[in-house]
């Protein structure tokens, strides 16, 4: 029984196991479906991932050429700035003086007592290598009228007499101080053509000048009479590079530009023909850290001839040596000039300065911010007429801020028994000397600023 049973129960688990395994083989291709089709949702997803990566790589990939593209034009911009611009100066002076000319003592406010006052804009282009276009144009200003340019006088009692730059003109002369244009280079010069400054008088009034081109008793104010050409019109200057400190300014200029070459009437007492103006001015320039020279010469028609007893125009000859030495504790300028105006009948009919020479000391004391200035100058009229003159000038300046500086001066001029020159300053218009023989003396205040 035990043994029946036995097999009963193996029947019944073999019956099992082939049933267990039928089913199993049965369920096998439900199975593999299955895992196929979970196999093709797997993939679609990593298609889906590996498309959103791309196309997050081709947006980065843009944003990185946008951001490189600003970049290089940021660059491309600052280089353009870099190789041109434009840009703004000028200076603002206001100054009080009291100035005797022969008339007492009058107080007026003025503006130019250190430096005239000006505005002008000066610009430059990038042409490739060193080479670059250049212009400038500057316009002369009075603070006190309002007036620019070489504008007329603005009425005032015996007050018309021009400084260096002050306005005594009749016309619409905007940019009278100077405007030009041209080429630059670092390794030949420049070339420019307008309205110009000439080398000449750079030399008078910086290199041999201690107070520049102002204050009372400037030498610049009376040495340039020697005929020396200051601002010329019409002119074509050379600036060569400099060459172990030293350096040219040439000028060359064809004056009025009048092309009719016959005598012409100006007025019913003068004539000019196409040569009024016309000549050159040549300046060699030393320039190092303690010791500045300069050696110049001018040849120049005058612009026009007295039409009773002169039969032409006169030509304006000179010559000029000026050095400059800082020893430290003092600075000292010195300037020798000599010229004429001579031809054309000149010496005996208009006479006036045909020969004349002169020569001036000066020297500036720093102490800190301050500066103190003291200058003399005589002047020798050699010609017929015999106007003489000596000149003192003291002055101070005090550095207030960067490019603004308070400033004093006192000036007087000793004229000879035949002689009526003005006592001038840096830009105002000052009295006329009406008296022969009289000495002008002015005392004067004011503020500098320059930007």
């Amino acid at each position: 029984m035990t043994n029946k049973k036995y097999q009963a129960n193996r029947k019944r688990f073999l019956a099992g196991a082939l049933t267990a395994a039928f089913g199993c083989v049965g369920s096998m291709p439900a199975l593999a479906d299955s895992e196929i089709e979970a196999l093709k949702r797997e993939l679609a997803e990593q298609r889906q991932l590996i498309g959103k990566l791309m196309a997050g790589q081709e947006a980065q990939k843009q944003v990185n050429a946008k951001v490189e593209a600003q970049a290089a034009a940021k660059e491309t911009a600052t280089a353009d700035k870099a190789a041109s611009g434009i840009s703004v100066y000028g200076v603002a002076d206001v100054s009080v003086s009291s100035m005797n000319s022969g008339a007492g003592h009058k107080m007026s406010f003025g503006s130019g007592g250190l430096s005239s006052s000006r505005i002008g804009v000066k610009g430059e282009r990038s042409l490739g290598g060193d080479l670059k276009a250049i212009g400038l144009a500057e316009a002369g200003i009075l603070l006190d009228t309002g007036n620019t340019g070489n504008a007329n006088v603005v009425p005032g009692i015996n007050n018309s007499a021009a400084s260096s730059g002050g306005q005594a003109g009749t016309g619409s002369q905007l940019f009278s101080r100077q405007i030009y244009a041209g080429l630059a280079s670092g390794r030949y010069g420049s070339a420019t053509i307008g309205r110009q400054y000439a080398g000449s008088y750079l030399a008078a009034a910086v290199t041999g000048n201690a107070m520049g081109v102002g204050l009372y008793g400037y030498s610049g104010s009376i040495l340039p009479l020697a005929g020396m050409p200051t601002r010329v019109n019409n002119s074509l200057v050379y600036l060569t590079p400099n060459f172990y400190g030293l350096s040219a300014h040439l000028t060359y200029t064809t004056g009025s530009e009048n092309n009719v070459v016959s005598d012409t009437v100006v007025s019913g007492t003068t004539k000019t023909n196409d040569k009024a103006g016309q000549g050159y001015d040549l300046a060699l320039f030393y320039r190092n850290a303690s010791f500045n020279a300069a050696a110049t010469a001018w040849n120049i028609y005058n612009a026009s001839y007295a039409s009773a007893g002169e039969v032409g125009l006169a030509r304006k000859t000179g010559w000029q040596l000026a050095a400059n030495y800082d020893f430290g504790v003092v600075k000292v300028y010195g300037t020798v000039v000599g010229g004429k105006i001579s031809g054309g009948n000149y010496e005996t009919v208009t006479k006036s300065l045909s020969k004349s020479s002169g020569w001036s000391v000066s020297a500036v004391v720093p102490i800190g911010s301050h500066r103190i200035y003291t200058s003399y100058t005589n002047f020798n009229d050699r010609s017929a007429l015999n106007k003489d003159a000596r000149l003192f000038g003291l002055g101070y300046t005090y550095d207030l801020y960067t490019n603004t500086k308070l400033y004093a001066s006192w000036g007087k001029m000793l004229n000879n028994q035949n002689a009526t020159y003005s006592l001038a300053d840096g830009g105002n218009l000052v009295g006329n000397v009406i008296t022969t023989g009289f000495d002008p003396e002015g005392y004067m205040t004011g503020l500098n600023y320059s930007f």
